[in-house]
């Protein structure tokens, strides 16, 4: 027969396990929350390449994009911080670079990047 006390025992021990597991976890010093980041063609042709790069203190980052075509839409993931700002440089099919230091003023953690035939833009 399951009395008070039992139950008791069992929540105590339970909450016990769950603030050890809760202390495991955090101890594992996991690395900070991305920043994301839509990245959207919206010239009339493909991209060869889109260089996206960042840095902080203690690192630096460079993601390559490859044939990004028209009217695509990718995702990437950056470890950044909103408002730090990073760069992108898109390398044209005609060998022409467009480039911008995006995200400077943005203080949420999804950035949308649009590329068009007019520049790239951020909508932050």
């Amino acid at each position: 027969m399951i009395t008070f006390k039992h139950i008791g025992i069992a929540g105590s021990l339970g909450l016990l396990v769950g603030i050890v597991a809760m202390q495991l976890w955090y101890a594992q010093q996991y690395p900070g929350r991305p920043l994301f980041v839509t990245i959207e063609n919206m010239r009339g042709e493909t991209i060869p390449l889109l260089k996206i790069e960042h840095g902080n203190d203690l690192s630096q980052e460079k993601i390559l994009l490859t044939q990004l075509r028209a009217g695509e839409t990718r995702i990437i993931t950056l470890n950044h911080e909103p408002g730090r700002g990073y760069s992108v440089e898109a390398q044209l099919a005609d060998g022409k670079t467009v480039e911008a230091c995006v995200g400077k003023t943005s203080e949420r953690w999804v950035n949308e990047v649009a590329i068009t035939s007019n520049g790239i833009f951020s909508r932050d």
